[in-house]
């Protein structure tokens, strides 16, 4: 058996992705969920370890020695500060103590194409937390600021993208939908994971941005055409989009977007970032693919 990877926030999106990829290739996965419920979703041949990484206990002492952690775990959205500063800040920190104590081979962080965008919310904040403390660590680490990630499994972004094609009788496109993003494809991050776990890479933070920039009015053709699907594009001012997220942020315990969140989307900021098909020899999956692989 090839080296045990520590996987935190393991039953989550790109966890349910990244943690078959590794078992698949002969890796030892140790999954850090946060409850019982999270950890029957994970794959049974993981060791599982529960724990919340905001509260220091017996988990810090369960971490195999020489591990390579793969830190995924993080707080999205939520409607108080103090839960970002936690799951986001306070974990961090304690996860690096207990990377220290056991030697961690390789610290891979998920940090955010959120901290070099116009964001200015608690989430952005304390993923720049997180990469101060992993930087700071004297780990041997790496740091992925992915934009955003899609693929099968996404509720948010392109799955509630997709949904919203689904179930509405018409397609609201705020603004025309001239705003873009440069998703990228979930399968195609785990892959960059896997070559950061088996290979030998410099030091530093990689920024993993789609190599399309797709508008907002592109997305939805494309998910038309996936979805084979005659519905009517109406466009609808901007304002009534931002006004839908507010009053959403109200009504819902656990809001999917935030409206500083749909202030960065609807800006159509373009991330330069590294040519990480080239660094790490990967065929970036076209927008095209990866949305037939959603709705399938």
């Amino acid at each position: 058996m090839k080296e045990r990877v520590l996987v935190t926030g393991a039953a989550g999106f790109v966890g349910s992705h990244l943690v078959p990829l590794l078992l698949k290739k002969g890796y030892g996965v140790t999954a850090l969920v946060r409850d019982h419920q999270e950890a029957e979703r994970v794959n049974p041949n993981c060791k599982i370890i529960i724990a919340d990484l905001a509260i220091k206990g017996s988990w810090q002492n369960q971490i195999e020695n020489g591990s390579i952690i793969v830190h995924l775990a993080a707080e999205i959205a939520s409607k108080t500060p103090n839960a970002f500063k936690l799951n986001n800040t306070i974990a961090t920190k304690n996860l690096v103590v207990a990377a220290k104590r056991a030697k961690a081979k390789k610290l891979i962080l998920f940090s955010s194409a959120a901290v070099t965008s116009i964001r200015l919310d608690w989430y952005a904040k304390t993923k720049k937390d997180q990469e101060k403390i992993v930087s700071l660590s004297k780990l041997p680490y790496k740091i992925l600021r992915p934009s955003m990630i899609y693929g099968p499994g996404d509720t948010k972004n392109i799955g509630w993208l997709i949904g919203m094609v689904k179930k509405l009788p018409f397609i609201p496109l705020p603004g025309g939908g001239n705003f873009g993003r440069q998703p990228v494809y979930v399968e195609d991050i785990c892959q960059v994971v896997l070559k950061l776990i088996s290979k030998s890479y410099p030091k530093k933070i990689y920024e993993i941005h789609g190599a399309q920039y797709i508008t907002m009015k592109e997305m939805v053709k494309i998910i038309k055409n996936a979805l084979h699907s005659q519905k009517p594009v109406i466009v609808v001012p901007l304002f009534a989009l931002e006004w839908a997220i507010w009053l959403w942020g109200k009504v819902l315990p656990n809001p999917k977007f935030t409206p500083d969140q749909i202030k960065s989307l609807t800006s159509g900021e373009k991330f330069s970032g590294d040519k990480w098909w080239l660094i790490f020899d990967i065929i970036p999956t076209r927008f095209e693919a990866g949305v037939a692989q959603m709705v399938k």
